[in-house]
């Protein structure tokens, strides 16, 4: 257990997607990732950073309901010491499927944003099988999608994979337009999916950080 994580910043701002869009929360985006997509916005993150406590972490959220622990890739270190540390917080966790997620399924108060990469991210084959076949109902399955083959590809997992938790596509900002993912979930009757936008990227310059 780390004592200690390296952390690339911490900002506070409104959940941009997933089952908590619009709601405030204190971001904590840790540094150092395993996956390199094509579409990633947060390639600052991979190295920048600095070490920080996980009871200083802790403090600096102090007072906020809600937490997102975001990266990078947050699974690239341990972080079950913050999560004990988050104990009076409702934390969320995003995670980008490759990293195994089950040996954090043991904290009430948590629960996964869990990715799954499409064709266009250049890394489906990194993809961890069982993480999908482990998804509880209080987390998300997202999608992050840049063209139809991607929409397939999700149709695919949801079919292989039945999960019970709510299912989010987000198309990549500037590469599919909204109308045509909705166009694609009414021809296929997919019922049980949601559409989310990045509405960070709305309210801000899409390319800026700490938002």
């Amino acid at each position: 257990m780390q004592s200690e994580l390296k952390v690339n910043e911490i900002f506070f701002s409104i959940d941009g997607e997933g089952k908590r869009a619009g709601c405030l929360a204190a971001f904590i985006r840790l540094s150092g990732c395993n996956l390199r997509c094509s579409y990633c916005d947060t390639a600052y993150a991979f190295d920048e950073g600095r070490f920080m406590h996980v009871e200083e972490i802790a403090e600096a959220v102090e007072g906020w309901k809600n937490v997102t622990i975001t990266g990078g890739e947050p699974l690239c270190q341990d972080i079950h010491g913050l999560l004990e540390a988050l104990g009076d917080h409702s934390v969320n966790i995003e995670t980008n499927g490759s990293m195994d997620v089950t040996p954090y399924h043991g904290y009430p108060h948590v629960f996964m944003t869990l990715d799954y990469k499409c064709p266009s991210s250049g890394v489906e084959s990194s993809m961890l099988d069982r993480n999908f076949r482990t998804l509880r109902r209080r987390d998300v399955l997202k999608f992050v999608v840049g063209g139809v083959e991607d929409l397939r590809a999700a149709r695919r997992v949801c079919e292989k994979y039945e999960p019970d938790c709510p299912v989010y596509i987000s198309p990549v900002f500037g590469k599919i337009e909204a109308k045509d993912v909705v166009g694609y979930m009414k021809a296929e009757r997919c019922g049980d999916w949601r559409l989310q936008l990045q509405l960070h990227k709305y309210i801000w310059n899409p390319n800026e950080r700490g938002v």
